[in-house]
């Protein structure tokens, strides 16, 4: 199992901290939204017993999934997680979503940024050296944050993900970690 930041990840503005059981019921209205439906895996309609499943399921070998709260007030404004965590590889993917209520106040930036650099130099028993993120062709917010982030674009994938029983295209952005000789 992935050990949590400790202290919890913040910038000030934001927070970063595992899924809680009354996170359910903001939880489940930001997954109503159509473009976090349309953009992530999460299911259609997205019900309480939903989002019990993915807080009771929490974190594993693998998998770090958070939420991205509000740091004064702890209102949930979106999620993130490393998912795919290749320890032989070092390598993860970076996943993410915004609530419609926070969009356009840097809230996934903010969370690219804590949550890569955490997992980068300083989560325990990580080490890894390549955080990768893929986005939609047309999700420009998205592509926006990981660019802002530092991620560097690269190539298309065609049919990358499959999103509820379809191939989709994606655009590959990568984090490295500086190598020295």
């Amino acid at each position: 199992m992935i050990d949590l930041p400790d202290p919890p990840l913040s910038d000030g503005k934001i927070l970063l901290r595992e899924w809680r059981v009354e996170d359910v019921p903001a939880l489940v209205r930001a997954c109503a939204d159509p473009l976090v439906q349309r953009y992530t895996s999460v299911r259609v309609p997205y019900t309480p017993e939903d989002a019990r499943t993915l807080i009771a399921a929490g974190r594993n070998a693998t998998t770090l999934p958070l939420a991205v709260v509000d740091a004064e007030t702890g209102e949930l404004l979106g999620a993130t997680g490393l998912h795919a965590i290749d320890r032989g590889r070092a390598r993860t993917e970076i996943g993410y979503w915004t609530a419609p209520w926070a969009r356009r106040r840097g809230v996934a930036l903010g969370a690219l940024r804590l949550l890569a650099a955490w997992a980068m130099a300083d989560a325990p028993g990580l080490a890894l050296r390549r955080v990768e993120l893929y986005a939609e062709p047309e999700n420009l917010p998205s592509q926006q944050a990981a660019e802002a982030a530092g991620f560097i674009r690269g190539e298309l994938v065609r049919g990358g993900i499959a999103l509820r029983g379809q191939r989709r295209d994606v655009v590959r952005y990568v984090l490295e970690r500086a190598t020295t000789p």
